[in-house]
């Protein structure tokens, strides 16, 4: 019999190290909203003309709000410093009220910021692989393969494994 346990939720921090947990939480939260919040960052959905609003369909308004929904959403859902700075800077001003440009632009700062931590992990594992002692272990062959010829040590077949 399995229980049930809440996750706590974690806000995106500025360095974006949780953003594959954060989305993934984001995304089921769009979907209990309804398929039109989920829709609200897969596309835009904001009406062409936001100039007068008074000439906005009902079906429009419904999407500016539901738009305004998201957005407060993905901001609520972030780490304050970092969706302040989102706020603040000018050249996001247009991006920041528009749920499916600021859905990108999460994306490209945690992608950016994470690719920069894989790439400093890689290079402290090449420094670890260097480092490691060879061992090889005579490969233990299936009674079909005994005829053939040639061995090779089961170590030239292995990748090596990071110590723990």
């Amino acid at each position: 019999m399995s229980t049930f346990c809440e996750v706590p939720f974690e806000p995106l921090g500025m360095n974006g190290s949780n953003y594959i947990s954060w989305s993934a939480h984001i995304r089921n939260v769009l979907r209990t909203m309804g398929p039109s919040f989920e829709q609200a960052i897969k596309t835009s959905i904001l009406p062409k003309d936001l100039n007068n609003l008074s000439k906005l369909s009902n079906k429009e308004k419904e999407c500016l709000l539901c738009n305004r929904r998201v957005i407060d959403l993905l901001f609520g859902s972030t780490d304050k410093d970092f969706a302040d700075s989102i706020q603040e800077e000018m050249k996001f001003s247009k991006i920041r009220l528009n749920a499916y440009r600021l859905w990108q632009l999460l994306e490209t700062i945690c992608k950016e910021d994470s690719d920069d931590e894989d790439q400093e992990e890689d290079e402290e594992s090449l420094e670890e692989y260097t480092t490691l002692e060879n061992y090889t272990h005579t490969l233990v062959v299936s009674s079909d393969d005994q005829g053939r010829k040639g061995t090779r040590s089961a170590g030239s077949l292995l990748e090596p494994v990071r110590p723990v």
